[in-house]
């Protein structure tokens, strides 16, 4: 059978492509498909060593039997349209940090924390022109509704919020915002703080980061 598979970030780079289509066994897993990129593609033979592997909108383990009707992308390490749920939102356009504070006011909460993720002009000794953030834009929908879910279950009396910009960002332009409120502000802060570590850790967002001296680089989104 033949399966189509979506690139990014790294990955779409070296391929030179977004999407690949490749031909399996019947019965094949996820970590059958791997295999054949392998031998299809050489080139990518290094890079998909770190790569984690979605099927339909899921991370997958390698036993997981595929369908050609899957949608199979490629994940690389991790740490968009706009969703439609006001509190878990991916966009190309500028986070606007009243809004995100008039959406968390409530006159039962005594606390509001919010934590905005700038684009900082040097990373170490390099000065940094822009970021590109790139993300598989329907997964992130996904997984940023899945955060607020899990953090007001866990927290209980917290509204959360999580907003996350993509596209072409300059230093000091708002790359991420995350909102905690409760009527206490420890759990606040505790919930903007497991809010933030956990959208870098698993959400499937990366960033290319240019450099005042020419040279570019692929990064995790930490």
């Amino acid at each position: 059978m033949r399966v189509d598979i979506r690139l990014f970030a790294n990955v779409k780079e070296i391929a030179g492509r977004d999407k690949l289509e490749l031909d399996v066994p019947d019965d094949a897993t996820v970590a059958d498909v791997l295999h054949a990129l392998k031998e299809a593609y050489p080139e990518l033979h290094d890079a998909l060593e770190h790569v984690m592997v979605a099927v339909n909108l899921e991370l997958a383990d390698p036993s997981r039997r595929v369908l050609a009707t899957d949608e199979i992308a490629l994940i690389p390490p991790v740490g968009g349209g706009e969703g439609e749920h006001p509190y878990a939102r991916l966009t190309r356009e500028p986070l606007d940090v009243k809004e995100a504070e008039a959406l968390l006011s409530d006159a039962r909460h005594g606390g509001c924390v919010l934590f905005l993720g700038t684009v900082r002009a040097w990373t170490g000794h390099r000065q940094t022109e822009r970021i590109e953030y790139e993300a598989y834009e329907a997964m992130v929908r996904v997984q940023l509704e899945q955060l607020v879910t899990e953090i007001e279950q866990e927290f209980a009396g917290v509204k959360a919020l999580v907003w996350h910009r993509i596209g072409t960002l300059y230093p000091e332009d708002v790359a991420v915002i995350c909102g905690a409120a409760h009527p206490h502000r420890k759990a606040a802060f505790e919930a903007c703080q497991a809010l933030i570590d956990r959208l870098k850790a698993r959400v499937a967002i990366w960033k290319k980061e240019f450099f005042a001296d020419g040279s570019a680089e692929w990064r995790p989104n930490p």
